[in-house]
C-alpha cells in the first residue's frame, strides 16, 4: 500500500505537489486558529450581583440567568444565510436592552467562547450587512456593547 502511495505521489506533477501542500497547510493553520484564538474571557462588571435569580434547585440554592439561549439566538441570527433582517434586529434589540451589564458581559463571553471562531461578538454584529434599515437593534446591541468597552 505504501509503495503504491509513493509511486503516485511521484507521477503528480511539481506544481499540483505544491498546491497540495500548501492548502493543506493552510486549512491546518486555519483549524488550529479557529481552536486557538479565543478572546480572553471579560470579568462581569457587576461582580455577577446584575445576574438575575431565575429559580431555586432542591436543595435551595439559588439559580442564576443562564447566557447561552441568549449566545445561542444572536449565532443562529447571524450564522444563518437566509435569516430575515426583522429577525436579526428582534434579536439584537433583545440583546440590547437586557437589563444588567452582567448579562451583556455573560453573552458577549459565552458568544465568543462557543461560536465566535476567534472574533468577538462585536465583530460579528459590525460585520452583518443585511439588518432591517427601519430597526436600531444593531445600534442599541453595539452601542450597549461599547459602553463595556467590550471590542
Amino acid at each position: 500500500m505504501a509503495n503504491f502511495i509513493k509511486k503516485t505521489w511521484d507521477e503528480v506533477p511539481p506544481i499540483a505537489k505544491t498546491v497540495i501542500v500548501l492548502g493543506g497547510g493552510f486549512l491546518l493553520y486555519r483549524a488550529i486558529k479557529k481552536y486557538t484564538d479565543k478572546p480572553a474571557p471579560k470579568q462581569l462588571p457587576e461582580g455577577g450581583q446584575g445576574l438575575p435569580v431565575v429559580g431555586h434547585d432542591p436543595s435551595g440554592n439559588a439559580v442564576y440567568w443562564n447566557p447561552d439561549s441568549m449566545a445561542q439566538q444572536l449565532f443562529n441570527v447571524m450564522d444563518g444565510l437566509f435569516t430575515g433582517s426583522a429577525t436579526k434586529d428582534e434579536a439584537f434589540t433583545k440583546f440590547g436592552q437586557l437589563p444588567s451589564n452582567d448579562m451583556i458581559v455573560s453573552t458577549y463571553n459565552t458568544f465568543n467562547n462557543k461560536y465566535g471562531k476567534g472574533e468577538t461578538l462585536t465583530k460579528w454584529i459590525n460585520d452583518e450587512w443585511f439588518t432591517d434599515i427601519t430597526g436600531s437593534g444593531k445600534d442599541l446591541a453595539l452601542s450597549r456593547l461599547d459602553q463595556l468597552n467590550l471590542k
